[in-house]
């Protein structure tokens, strides 16, 4: 069986994988009537056109019959017989290194990879991320790490597969063992972990809430469920709680994916389409210094694609903007006044001060849009200089009439 599977693959920059638990494979995640928790997630539009969607697997059972495969190989070389691959239970590190190689291999393309990881599956992910974090030139790929009823402090029940069976995996699965230990130190002191959310089994009666919460040293978010530790990772139909949540997750985080997309500085390449705007003109005729020009012209450009892309996001977006658009002109006009009484200089002086001060994260002017930063606030000033209505200047005794006249002049 292949180390990953994909489950949909249509080119997207996001990636889930799904890694099992103990024991476990890619039918862990198959409810009763026969529907794959992954399938179910991707009958939602937004997370279909947003996400790809895998499996990892990896080799995990109760009795390891190891021993008996090589002894069984070995005789058949002797006969000349074709052998299969002797596989036995190998500890979390180990697996976690192996699910660092696949990945590395198998999702080189995508920039974004969340991973929903249930019981041992999450500490082979956490072991992996480590290694991940800790190389010389990280990858930091893994943005979202959904914990499905991983027993992060270990699990009594891990004490019966080590007496019976003797099992490498459950010996690291014991409280206290040395590798979760090790493990456990690690993640508290890493300093560049991925966003940690724990979801919990009130039914679970083999990872108690105590063991599901991770400790780390910013505090996970934490999801209580009505489920056991099976019925978590299989929900029946798409009211189960743990449905609900793990569809709300990923819905954020792909709309945070597409926000950030507008806030990201776009290089304007200036052959003069933007000379005869509004706010262009009003920072010549107030005779303003070209860097200042250029820079109104910059962050113009970026403030109008960013508003393109927020109004499409409806009402509140528009009504976001609306309400910071009229912060920011009030912040101007009481600029504006320190020229007239003079506590500013010159129009130099003025646009100056305003970029400088807009730039800044002031309570006056923070908003509700997440990433929304200086360089898109001055742009939206120099949209609303844009404006023939807005009666905003950069000088004193100017009007329409001044922007008329220099039109007239330049045109001689």
């Amino acid at each position: 069986m292949s180390a990953i599977k994909f489950i949909s693959k249509n080119e997207n920059k996001n990636l889930v994988l799904f890694v099992h638990g103990f024991t476990g494979s890619n039918e862990t995640w198959i409810n009763e009537h026969g529907q794959e928790f992954p399938k179910m997630l991707l009958e939602d539009s937004q997370i279909a056109e947003n996400y790809d969607f895998a499996y990892i697997t990896y080799y995990t059972t109760l009795i390891d019959m190891y021993g008996a495969k090589v002894k069984t190989n070995l005789f058949k070389r002797l006969f000349n017989i074709e052998t299969e691959i002797a596989r036995k239970n190998l500890g979390i590190t180990q697996l976690g290194e192996f699910i660092q190689s696949v990945i590395q291999f198998n999702c080189e393309s995508y920039e974004n990879i969340i991973i929903i990881a249930h019981s041992m599956g999450g500490l082979v992910t956490k072991s992996f991320i480590l290694n991940e974090v800790n190389k010389e030139v990280p990858s930091n790929k893994v943005k979202l790490f959904l914990s499905l009823a991983v027993p992060h402090n270990g699990t009594e029940w891990a004490k019966l597969g080590e007496k019976l069976f003797n099992n490498a995996q459950a010996i690291d699965l014991k409280p206290l063992s040395p590798v979760l230990t090790q493990i456990n130190q690690n993640w508290i002191h890493c300093k560049s972990l991925p966003k940690t959310v724990c979801f919990y089994g009130q039914y679970d009666e083999i990872v108690d809430e105590g063991s599901a919460v991770i400790y780390q040293a910013e505090k996970p978010e934490k999801i209580p469920c009505d489920d056991n530790h099976n019925t978590i990772i299989r929900p029946s139909d798409k009211s189960r709680h743990v449905f609900v949540a793990i569809q709300s997750i990923l819905q954020k985080f792909a709309q945070e994916v597409y926000l950030k997309e507008p806030f990201q500085v776009r290089p304007f390449i200036d052959q003069g389409q933007l000379d005869d705007e509004i706010f262009v003109l009003r920072l010549l005729i107030a005779d303003v210094h070209n860097i200042h020009i250029n820079s109104a012209k910059q962050t113009f450009f970026n403030a109008e694609y960013m508003r393109k892309v927020l109004v499409n996001q409806g009402e509140h977006a528009i009504a976001t903007l609306g309400d910071l658009y009229s912060r920011i002109e009030t912040f101007y006009s009481i600029a504006f006044g320190k020229l007239m009484s003079g506590d500013l200089n010159d129009s130099n002086h003025l646009v100056t001060y305003v970029h400088e001060q807009v730039s800044k994260e002031s309570d006056f002017l923070k908003s509700a849009i997440p990433l929304l930063g200086g360089f898109q606030k001055i742009g939206m000033l120099h949209q609303l200089m844009n404006m023939m209505e807005k009666d905003l200047w950069w000088a004193q005794q100017q009007n329409f009439q001044t922007i008329e006249q220099f039109r007239k002049a330049r045109r001689k």
